[in-house]
């Protein structure tokens, strides 16, 4: 993951990495064990943005502030399937959004979903994180 990373690092904007603190209250704060390979990109860079400003890979506040939004908005309660099941990480520019999908409190499969806003529909995107960035970095840039 990492050649794939400096390869974009000129055309995207990189955060500083997470501390270990926030990583580890973000995951217990959500009540989820997040995969080694997310954990290992924030560790890298907490969040990556286009120009635009969007995030491809959320930073870990942003995780944290965005699932419990989504799993305690009275309103999406009434709009859309339950978001417990899921763990956003990134954004489209249209609003959908990418999960991993949490079962038990894990992250037991590597795939990545879209969820796709305004049909609540959830859509298999990738097989993992490396394949998700590189189908989203090389679409943007």
């Amino acid at each position: 993951m990492e050649k794939l990373l400096a390869s974009f690092e000129r055309q995207f904007n990189f955060n500083n990495s997470v501390s270990d603190l926030e990583l580890a209250e973000t995951q217990e704060k959500l009540n989820v064990t997040f995969p080694s390979e997310l954990t290992g990109l924030l560790n890298k860079t907490n969040g990556i943005t286009d120009d635009y400003g969007f995030n491809i890979v959320w930073s870990a506040k942003k995780i944290l502030d965005q699932n419990l939004s989504f799993r305690n908005d009275e309103e999406f309660k009434e709009l859309y399937m339950p978001f417990d099941n899921l763990l956003f990480f990134g954004e489209e520019a249209n609003g959908d959004l990418y999960a991993f999908i949490v079962l038990e409190d894990k992250i037991n499969r590597s795939d990545i979903f879209i969820w796709e806003h305004e049909t609540d529909s959830r859509n298999w995107f990738a097989s993992n994180l490396e394949k998700y960035l590189e189908k989203r970095l090389n679409e943007i840039s």
